[in-house]
């Protein structure tokens, strides 16, 4: 990982740049990590100019496909385990413009052997913009 501004703003202490990347999500980003400790991980983007829709705001897909970026995140820094989406609800609250610093804060409510349960807020600076939960189901990775 690396440390880098995000455009024209410089980035948060203590973020760096995710190195890895799934090729889905690899087109969204760039997206930024900072690890509070060995329970919480705070995932986070500049909303830029490619992640809005037609009225000028953060496309409700992109918040979306970055909560789930960020609810796996957080249970792979949690568990140490690798998992994919089998649900997700979401709500958005508020919108988010371009040059926003969105960030996840996310909880992982329950883990068992199979399958794991998550929900988390993305936030522009105090104010929640969308709320998620999800299950997970724990995979194995390797061929």
């Amino acid at each position: 990982m690396t440390k880098k501004a995000t455009g024209p703003y410089p980035l948060p202490e203590g973020f760096v740049e995710v190195t890895r990347k799934a090729p889905f999500t690899s087109g969204n980003g760039p997206f930024y990590e900072k690890i509070l400790n060995e329970k919480k991980i705070i995932r986070a983007f500049r909303a830029e100019q490619k992640h809005l829709n037609g009225v000028k705001l953060v496309h409700g897909g992109m918040l979306m496909t970055f909560a789930d970026s960020a609810l796996a995140a957080a249970i792979i820094h949690e568990t140490g385990r690798r998992c994919v989406t089998i649900k997700m609800n979401s709500e958005f609250l508020s919108p988010a413009r371009e040059g926003d610093w969105i960030y996840s804060d996310v909880e992982v409510i329950r883990s068992t052997r199979s399958v794991v349960f998550v929900r988390g807020d993305l936030k522009v600076g105090d104010r929640v913009i969308f709320k998620a939960d999800a299950i997970f189901h724990y995979v194995h990775v390797g061929r």
